[in-house]
């Protein structure tokens, strides 16, 4: 049974999961979108113009965004520890996983992005090239007919995130992860362990179908 102690535990874990998984998902939501976006317009000639600055443009933002997208969230938590210390004033707790959780997801997120832009076929944006449509309409009009796939992505990201959290609990990173680590590792209260590890499956579960349905609500319209 779990006495107040533990259920002031298990509630503070569940409150900085919350906070590191859509305080997070709300930074990675602009900055991926952004870098997503500016992928997909370098490599696309219905919006802009071949050029070599456009080239050299396009292949440097895509390989440091698939570098960073490449390096192992343990290892980039570890590399960032000076700059996260600098920041947050802690490399422990929720704050302590917040930068690195940013930085691991954003260009995981952008490449999703750019993908979700590229499945819009090459007819719809001849055809409205064709029309004499301006370069702000084709992009609204990309954007809206890659809103599902969009939703889609994020989500996988926000799941992607509750992943990641799981790893940094082996530094302290809060949340749930690591009341459960802690827990479960010293064989405390393996009660408190299970319901922690349930209530991360039941999130993840949660944002999924959540992310589910709005994407099938987007692609009927």
């Amino acid at each position: 049974m779990l006495n107040a102690y533990d259920w002031n535990q298990f509630i503070k874990a569940l409150y900085e999961t919350l906070f590191l998984t859509f305080g997070t998902g709300a930074f990675v939501l602009v900055i991926g979108l952004i870098l997503g976006f500016l992928i997909y317009i370098l490599d696309n000639d219905a919006i802009i113009k071949p050029s070599i600055q456009r080239t050299i443009a396009y292949r440097v933002l895509s390989t440091i965004n698939d570098i960073a997208r490449s390096i192992p969230f343990i290892i980039l938590l570890i590399m960032m520890i000076p700059l996260t210390r600098a920041l947050v004033g802690t490399m422990l707790g929720a704050r302590g996983a917040l930068p690195a959780l940013i930085v691991s997801a954003s260009p995981f997120f952008a490449r999703v992005v750019n993908n979700a832009l590229k499945s819009v076929s090459d007819n719809t944006l001849e055809a409205l090239k064709s029309m004499g449509a301006s370069r702000w309409t084709i992009i609204r009009i990309v954007f809206k007919e890659a809103l599902s796939p969009l939703v889609s992505g994020f989500t996988l990201t926000l799941v992607t995130l509750v992943g990641f959290m799981s790893a940094a609990a082996v530094i302290g990173a809060g949340g749930l992860a690591f009341l459960a680590y802690e827990n479960g590792k010293f064989g405390n209260n393996y009660t408190l362990m299970y319901l922690s590890i349930f209530t991360i499956l039941l999130l993840v579960f949660i944002i999924q179908i959540t992310g589910d349905y709005v994407s099938k609500k987007l692609n009927h319209q």
